[in-house]
């Protein structure tokens, strides 16, 4: 096989120590992320001086790399005039407080008015961005704050900053049952085997670490502050769901047929509320350029205020 030195994704490596392919790979496209270059190895698209190299861990020092991006039509997603409550802004990032029933990024069921399609209305440049800048997600159905990168620079440190977890991230939450005292809980996640778009509690699946704070307890019900080590999807949801508490509303992890020890007054409104009251109300991290300590807090939304004044007030 003969490969021209310098065009795209063919690099000739000269390093004086020996390095993993993959980071060498990595650094080179930081557009992908370490697992995607995984991925390219795992298909047989890494070529190690013209043979095909499924290792990704393999070390070397001089060789001529070669590796072959998947061809297919890539995704335009299109700029809409979407309204966000944005309470920081910067010339590298943006933090958003996000309301209730938007999704983060188009996929199956929502093509547009997400998110991602708002965010490359308010910033043109961030069609430059991988996923335009976001780094971390919230449901559709919870509220409350997120951070953007608005260049390239801003979001591979934020990226960083996630994997070392100096991303600090807390919530509030109402949940079923009273808890009451202080804990925590570490219960490895996995994707469910028969739902796919859940989640679950399972022994072979990833580290998963949920710290949880009493703020206020009712009549059957907990109001909870609760604190991130580790960001899997639908973490705090499925984690409170496998200590038989959880979250009032959610109607992907919830069954309304648990509540039917609650007085009827109290089942009918919990049974009626429309989402899982859930809110992002704290994000501290540092800042990607500037490195100055920042921290962003956002009240409760008024459908959770109002869960808790009825809660308080009958129950």
């Amino acid at each position: 096989m003969n490969y021209k030195i310098g065009t795209k994704n063919v690099f000739l490596i000269n390093f004086k120590k020996k390095c993993r392919i993959d980071i060498i790979l990595q650094k080179k496209n930081p557009k992908y992320s370490r697992s995607k270059i995984k991925r390219f190895f795992i298909n047989g698209r890494v070529f190690l001086n013209g043979i095909i190299c499924k290792k990704p861990s393999k070390r070397i020092n001089y060789s001529i790399v070669m590796f072959i991006e998947k061809s297919y039509k890539k995704k335009i997603f299109l700029p809409e005039n979407i309204y966000l409550n944005f309470i920081y802004i910067d010339k590298y990032i943006a933090i958003i407080n996000k309301k209730d029933n938007i999704v983060m990024h188009p996929g199956n069921g929502n093509k547009s008015g997400t998110i991602l399609n708002a965010i490359l209305h308010y910033f043109k440049e961030s069609k430059n961005i991988p996923r335009a800048g976001i780094v971390h997600r919230l449901d559709k159905d919870t509220t409350g704050l997120l951070v953007l990168a608005k260049n390239l620079f801003s979001y591979n440190k934020l990226l960083k900053l996630i994997k070392k977890r100096e991303i600090i991230r807390e919530y509030e939450a109402i949940v079923l049952g009273n808890i009451f005292c202080n804990g925590y809980i570490s219960a490895p996640i996995k994707r469910h085997k028969f739902f796919k778009t859940k989640m679950c509690v399972n022994k072979y699946g990833k580290k998963a670490v949920t710290y949880y704070k009493v703020i206020n307890r009712f009549s059957n019900c907990t109001h909870l502050r609760i604190k991130l080590k580790t960001g899997r999807t639908h973490q705090i949801r499925v984690h409170f769901l496998h200590i038989n508490h959880p979250i009032i509303g959610d109607k992907k992890y919830f069954d309304n047929r648990n509540i039917h020890f609650l007085k009827k007054d109290c089942f009918n409104y919990i049974k009626k509320f429309p989402r899982q009251a859930l809110h992002s109300i704290m994000i501290k991290f540092k800042h990607p350029k500037k490195k100055k300590v920042l921290k962003f807090c956002s009240d409760l939304p008024k459908d959770i205020k109002k869960l808790i004044k009825v809660l308080k007030n009958k129950f």
